[in-house]
């Protein structure tokens, strides 16, 4: 019997742990007309690679597919580190775009989104993540 509640304990504490750190992330931001939206599957991100989405839409909300969308992703500078830091664009994936955000460490990132619509200027935006 013992041995029957220690399992169901443990069941229940592991599924409480991959509950949490399978949380999503997803932040809106409005901006110069722009609602852009960042989103990843997986909260807080991962060390390692971690596939994220921007999706991008006017004003009125109407999605936008034909946008360039960069991404700059990194971690702030620290006194005694190198810097870390990547510039990557973000691919067309359906109504989003994807990119590959490497974390390289546990801690606070920021992912700069830059948009630019065909024929306007591109707006940016911070977005601030966390890496475990």
């Amino acid at each position: 019997m013992r041995k029957m509640v220690l399992f169901v304990l443990a069941a229940a504490v592991s599924l409480v742990v991959l509950g949490a750190c399978s949380k999503g992330y997803e932040s809106q931001k409005n901006t110069g007309g722009i609602i852009i939206t960042l989103k990843s599957d997986r909260y807080p991100l991962v060390l390692g690679d971690n596939t994220m989405t921007v999706k991008v839409a006017d004003a009125a909300g109407k999605v936008v597919t034909d946008a360039r969308v960069e991404v700059r992703f990194y971690m702030p500078p620290m006194p005694g580190m190198a810097p870390m830091e990547t510039t990557t664009a973000a691919a067309p994936s359906g109504d989003k775009y994807a990119f590959t955000a490497n974390a390289a460490m546990a801690g606070g990132w920021k992912a700069d989104v830059t948009v630019t619509p065909p024929s306007k200027p591109g707006v940016s935006t911070t977005f601030n993540l966390d890496a475990r």
